[in-house]
């Protein structure tokens, strides 16, 4: 199947895989892999047939994730649902390293409430009275972050931004998630709920190309009674975009300065329209007078 680094939890773990992969002949040692204090509790020859029977929903095994220590180990595996397991494996600390407890849990716990909707207009809301949900769209170096760091403090509304989300999430693993920005939308509509269930303002700092993630900040402010303000940020000349980005220095933690301009420039010809709902602010004016446009349209 698929070959792991070893190390004394891993290598207990692989062994655990192969079960779950079906290997014929798997489990004929697992008297000698468990450890007295799991055996006490499951026999070797139980969770043998478990796991046998197991493997029906998951092989050939696909592991689509992967964390070790010393003693600990976790593999993420695909079901052929398309869900996602969490095999788990403590091993002893001395030699032979014989398994102490392993599990198999989702990924997603089944006892949590559920996740937050696509679309807010069939929930049961509280009114957000006086409350804006305020959007800074454009992509990066077009100056969202510059505006909306402004317009929250002339708010008094905190600025949930993107790459500070993102950043945060680097020492777990966040630079190889498959989806950040799929992530990073689902902070931020967390965070904007959060601020309107509490009555209170909120600026978003997001390129927020996707159009379903559009219609979903829209229909949660409709549903709170929270005015909805869009501002879209570009910079209109093309020179001074690119040297925004490579010359930018933020320094956000965990997160880059630079930014590719090739990518950005690819991104700019499909950027989708936000029509008549939105201010198209082009941030090479005096940014005095942005600002002024800025806050005319989000007071309105």
């Amino acid at each position: 199947m698929r070959h792991i680094e070893t190390g004394p939890a891993l290598t207990r773990l692989e062994w655990l895989l192969d079960g779950l992969d079906g290997t014929p002949g798997w489990g004929a040692d697992a008297a000698d892999v468990f450890a007295d204090e799991f055996t006490a509790a499951v026999t070797p020859e139980r969770y043998v047939e478990v796991t046998r029977a197991r493997s029906a929903n998951y092989a050939p095994v696909a592991v689509v994730g992967l964390d070790a220590g010393e003693t600990t180990a976790q593999a993420r595996i695909r079901r052929h649902d398309g869900t996602v397991d969490v095999v788990s494996c403590v091993v002893e600390t001395a030699p032979p390293h014989r398994i102490v407890s392993t599990w198999v849990a989702g990924l997603v716990p089944s006892d949590l409430t559920p996740r937050l909707p696509a679309d807010f207009t069939g929930s049961d809301l509280p009114p957000a009275t006086n409350a804006r949900l305020v959007v800074f769209s454009g992509l990066p170096g077009s100056g969202k972050s510059t505006l909306a760091d402004a317009t929250g403090a002339e708010l008094g509304a905190p600025v949930f931004a993107t790459d500070w989300l993102l950043g945060a999430l680097t020492p777990f693993g966040g630079r190889y998630f498959e989806d950040p920005l799929a992530i990073a939308e689902e902070l931020l509509t967390t965070l904007a709920l959060r601020q309107l269930l509490a009555g209170q303002s909120v600026v978003l700092d997001h390129p927020a190309e996707s159009l379903a993630t559009r219609d979903r900040w829209r229909s949660l402010a409709h549903r709170t009674g929270a005015e909805f303000r869009v501002v879209v940020c570009r910079c209109s000349d093309q020179e001074v975009h690119r040297r925004r980005l490579e010359d930018r220095r933020r320094g956000i933690p965990g997160w880059h300065d630079a930014t590719d301009w090739s990518d950005v420039r690819q991104r700019l010809e499909r950027f989708p329209s936000w029509h008549d709902e939105a201010l198209s602010v082009d941030t090479l004016e005096p940014q005095e007078l942005t600002m002024a446009a800025v806050l005319r349209h989000i007071t309105a």
